[in-house]
């Protein structure tokens, strides 16, 4: 038997503003590219606030050629992000598909200084779905997963299950308190009223028995 899932991808990241207001998170950008000019020139946006953030701790610079270890390292364990044009994604993205086989990196959906570029091939070339493949720029944020039954993916259905039979059991032993308490108060009230029948006969009798001598 198996289980069939569903399981949610968190993306977080999807402007650059989401990015500076974390400000536990790191940004990398290429040294020596276009894209350092234009933080260091802006005026105002998000561009103005990464140029107003570079030369601290939160602006890591690497070159080209060592981003794919970054994204193994840095980047994969959350603590930072990689700011630069979509060409470089292009390049290092798919070499990570290629030895991993699956989309573990993802780009935000919100661009910036967009500069049109185009990959050409030949018409019907067999190559081209084989690139299309290679982008992995927005990969599903909901996936099906399917496992093999076992304790340790179904172990939070036996905790509510637990939850539930204790929960059944403390109102069943609170049922069974509130009519013992109501049966007992029902029990003192019918013998008080027993007490006060039994004192008014035997006034009423003595009564009598005077009212005859």
């Amino acid at each position: 038997m198996s289980l069939l899932a569903v399981r949610y991808i968190d993306q977080p990241y999807q402007r650059l503003d989401d990015v500076l207001d974390k400000s536990d998170v790191g940004i990398i950008l290429v040294q020596n590219s276009l894209i350092i000019h234009y933080l260091k020139t802006a005026t105002s946006g998000p561009l103005w606030k990464l140029g107003n953030l570079m030369g601290t701790e939160r602006v890591a610079y690497r070159l080209f050629s060592e981003l794919p270890q970054s994204l193994e390292t840095i980047v994969r364990d959350g603590s930072h992000v990689v700011f630069d044009k979509d060409i470089v994604y292009n390049t290092v993205l798919p070499r990570s598909f290629s030895r991993t086989g699956t989309c573990d990196f993802y780009v935000s959906r919100s661009s910036y200084l967009t500069t049109p570029l185009a990959m050409v091939a030949q018409k019907n070339s067999p190559l081209m779905p084989r690139l299309n493949k290679l982008t992995c720029k927005n990969p599903p944020r909901i996936i099906t997963v399917t496992s093999v039954f076992s304790l340790s993916n179904l172990w939070g259905m036996f905790v509510v299950l637990g939850c539930g039979f204790v929960m059944a059991v403390v109102v069943l032993v609170m049922e069974q308190m509130c009519g013992w308490a109501k049966w007992e108060e029902q029990g003192q009230v019918d013998t008080q009223d027993t007490h006060t029948t039994t004192i008014t006969t035997i006034t009423t009798t003595t009564t009598t028995e005077h009212a005859l001598h």
